[in-house]
């Protein structure tokens, strides 16, 4: 048995990691692994009002929750295969568990809560979440520092298991004690409909699990608990929304297309890295805290060496959480991300008469039209035209300051509607020639 149970973890953990790190190239499983976590799709549900064909992805698992409890957590779910090896390693003494204390359903009510007010809060501590942004180091050969910003998530969990062994599954995971919460609801549930008595548990008898209110007074006590942390982080997340919503004075950091407008991004977007990982063209990089304080890691576009191909949507298909919206080519080649703006104290053309229009050559929208100016002809941006790719910027001769520069419109222009009918972005269309 426990050899089976052995060879099950391995083979979990493998196809987990397979599919997170796109192995196979016609396979693009990047929005599976987060999105299968119930907890992920029940606080992006909440917070926009509507359930999506991405967050049914994450069904399965809240059904076993309700039938099994926390089963996933100790057979299935990869994050809890790895610590439970690391735990292992080092052949520490189990410390005491009991003095430390649970913090794993007040977690969870505080994203549940949080995401009523539609502002979702600490969904990078999802463990499938984690567990798929490890591998955002492994997106592309150049590898920077930055683009292994979204594995420090899994980093640390290694870390703190190391020291405290079971620390994180037993006393802090939110995953696990939504499962716990809905393997009790389960329960209740059968009982009622099969009108059996619903048995009153002793204090002794509760189940030592993430987030599992051991209160002396009984049920009831427990109960008014998870009421006012609901409700305080219902308080949290709109406070924090009002207050992000008060720092956008200017346009912040380029967003890639069909993204939802800032703040919402700063709470609905889990951190995950599928949308990096996605994209072919490497230019969705971690924004630190460029676009406000709530901003870090969230997506951003770079555009200092590539450009947003207007034949390419990867990204709008590979968020678990609709922080990005699944779009149709045509409607992601008719939205504006942002603004060409041209400097003319840097541009050959403008400022040194040279003959240099390569930013016109590469404008796929017909953006950048011609001015004569001291007998050369010079770039100027309709405003109207531009859809703010990058393709000027990136191919921009003047150094080391572009002369070309694209910048973020206002928020209000970002959204755009989102293609309901398409499915989450599996098999991949596009490729980088």
């Amino acid at each position: 048995m426990h050899h089976q149970r052995t060879i099950l973890r391995i083979g979990i953990l493998a196809l987990a990691a397979i599919v997170s790190a796109q192995v196979f190239p016609l396979f693009s499983g990047v929005v599976i692994l987060p999105a299968a976590s119930p907890l992920l799709a029940i606080c992006a549900a909440i917070a926009a009002r509507s359930v999506s064909l991405v967050s049914l992805i994450g069904l399965p698992l809240l059904v076993l929750a309700l039938v099994r409890g926390r089963w996933f957590c100790h057979h299935l779910c990869p994050t809890g295969c790895l610590l439970i090896w690391v735990g292992k390693l080092l052949r520490r003494h189990h410390f005491r568990m009991q003095r430390f204390p649970v913090f794993g359903l007040g977690l969870c009510l505080v994203m549940l809560g949080s995401a009523l007010a539609g502002f979702p809060l600490l969904l990078n501590l999802d463990p499938l979440v984690q567990f798929n942004g490890f591998f955002s180091i492994w997106r592309s050969t150049d590898w920077t520092w930055m683009a292994g910003l979204p594995g420090l998530g899994l980093i640390m969990l290694i870390l703190i298991t190391l020291i405290w062994p079971h620390l994180w599954c037993e006393r802090i995971c939110p995953l696990g004690a939504l499962q716990a919460l809905l393997g009790i609801s389960g329960r209740f549930g059968r009982n009622v409909i099969g009108r059996k008595p619903v048995p009153q548990p002793a204090v002794s008898d509760t189940p030592v699990c993430p987030g599992s209110f051991s209160a002396p007074a009984g049920r009831g006590v427990a109960g008014r608990r998870m009421f006012l942390v609901l409700v305080f982080g219902a308080g949290l997340g709109w406070v924090l929304r009002r207050v992000g919503a008060t720092d956008l004075g200017s346009a912040g950091p380029i967003r890639p297309p069909g993204t939802v407008a800032e703040p919402v991004l700063w709470g609905l977007c889990s951190r995950c890295g599928s949308c990096m990982r996605t994209c072919p063209e490497n230019i969705i990089i971690p924004d630190l805290g460029t676009g406000g304080p709530g901003s870090w890691l969230t997506p951003r576009l770079d555009f200092s060496q590539r450009y947003c191909n207007e034949w390419c949507r990867l990204c709008t298909g590979a968020c678990p959480t609709g922080a990005i919206g699944r779009l149709s080519l045509e409607a992601k080649r008719a939205l504006s991300i942002g603004t060409a703006r041209v400097d003319r104290t840097r541009c050959l053309a403008w400022n040194e008469a040279q003959y240099c229009m390569v930013c016109h050559e590469f404008c796929s929208y017909q953006a950048v039209r011609i001015v004569e100016h001291n007998g050369v002809n010079c770039p100027e941006v309709d405003e109207a035209l531009c859809r703010g790719c990058g393709a000027c910027q990136s191919h921009c001769p003047a150094e080391p300051v572009r002369a070309i520069m694209v910048h973020a419109r206002e928020q209000a222009s970002l959204v755009a509607k989102p293609d309901k009918s398409r499915l989450p972005t599996i098999f991949v269309p596009f490729k980088r020639d």
